[in-house]
């Protein structure tokens, strides 16, 4: 008995303690999504979104560019359209003038047809990759019927991010030829024709590389070799171990790398970059994170949440 009531009285303690901890970690969502700390540079927000399906959470990220216009590169599941909704309306924004998709799963467009219905939206940018699944149909029915201007990106073309950024699609090659049988067992064959889109102003870039593996990587580096270096980094495929290969890490050489996943994809992924020297944020657990430059190749970086311990590293 008395063994039982000392393991529940160290329980309470626990509980307690960790409640105290949640009381004590600071949220910085208001400054993150405060718009007025936006002129003249270039920003980027990273959602952490939620998932309320059995679908992954996915990607999100806000940009806004130096004079004002705005880039949305991603948008989650549809379950996650509240978290997306209510970033876009903290920062004051009703319309998106670059609507991006990297690729045409469910947790990057699944809520592209909520946000056509809800937002202006200048133009849709997608590759020529199709999905003939429910939500990519849903997505291409709200885009004709909004009659929202579709753009088709390969690699090789670029075009600006409001009047000085500069925005280049080193992947996917134009011209995708499907398999038999697509899109059954796809999952690798979309991820690897990812948007790949290095944003350049000045001496600042940020990269980001959809869900590419390490097959697509490979083929980027022999492309690009140290054109790949990039400053900011969303890490591929969510940090998982499908991709981040040694070649890649060592070519883009990132100051700061944020992984948006449901959790730790891999943490041999997470000390990799760590050990590039890399500041490295998981949405996760850091919750949504700023990356903003004035374009002189330093970042300012807020992230939502502090830890609350190094366990990580």
């Amino acid at each position: 008995m008395r063994k039982r009531v000392a393991l529940l009285a160290w329980a309470l303690v626990l509980v307690l303690s960790f409640a105290a901890l949640a009381e004590e970690r600071a949220d910085r969502y208001d400054l993150i999504f405060d718009a007025s700390q936006d002129a003249g540079r270039l920003t980027a927000r990273f959602l952490q979104l939620v998932t309320r399906s059995d679908d992954k959470s996915g990607d999100c990220t806000i940009l806004t560019s130096p004079d004002g216009q705005v880039m949305v590169i991603d948008a989650g599941n549809p379950s996650t359209f509240p978290d997306v909704d209510r970033a876009l309306q903290a920062l004051g924004i009703t319309r998106i003038d670059y609507l991006v998709a990297s690729h045409p799963h469910v947790d990057h467009i699944g809520s592209f047809a909520q946000l056509l219905s809800n937002y202006e939206i200048g133009a849709v940018y997608t590759s020529e990759l199709e999905y003939p699944t429910s939500h990519y149909r849903n997505y291409m029915e709200v885009l004709e019927r909004t009659n929202t201007p579709q753009i088709i990106l390969a690699e090789g073309d670029s075009f600006q991010f409001g009047e000085h950024v500069l925005v280049e699609v080193l992947h996917p090659p134009k011209g995708i030829e499907y398999y038999e049988g697509y899109p059954d067992g796809s999952t690798q064959f979309i991820n690897n024709r990812s948007l790949v889109l290095k944003l350049t102003y000045q001496d600042s870039t940020f990269l980001f590389p959809g869900d590419t593996y390490t097959a697509a990587e490979r083929e980027i580096v022999g492309r690009y070799g140290d054109y790949l270096q990039a400053d900011v980094l969303k890490a591929p495929h969510h940090g998982d171990s499908t991709s981040s290969s040694k070649p890649f890490r060592e070519a883009v050489n990132p100051q700061v790398v944020v992984m948006m996943h449901d959790a730790i994809a891999d943490l041999r992924i997470y000390r990799n970059y760590r050990r590039l020297g890399a500041e490295t944020l998981i949405t996760s657990i850091d919750g949504a994170v700023l990356v903003s430059t004035v374009g002189d190749g330093a970042y300012k970086v807020i992230t939502q949440f502090d830890r609350l311990t190094d366990f990580l590293d």
